[in-house]
């Protein structure tokens, strides 16, 4: 699988492995959104996830769900 599978809304991400041995994957934007997994592609799927979750609450909360800076007139 790779990147391309995955939406991610024009975020830059982070990926690297920590000192106990497990991948975390991240958006570089927005740190707090981030996802743990025991392979690159796991961690890349958690934070599928967790963006789709997080999107999902900015919509019920009629909040505006954060773009990145370089997209500044597209709409995520």
């Amino acid at each position: 699988m790779t990147l391309e599978n995955y939406n991610f809304d024009g975020f830059v991400l982070g990926l690297y492995l920590d000192e106990q041995g497990d991948w975390l994957a991240y958006f570089q934007e927005i740190p707090s959104i981030s996802a743990f997994g025991d392979t690159p592609q796991e961690a890349l799927e958690e934070l599928q996830t967790a963006w789709e979750m997080c999107k999902d609450e900015y919509r019920a909360q009629n909040r505006t769900i954060p773009i990145p800076q370089n997209r500044n007139s597209q709409v995520a």
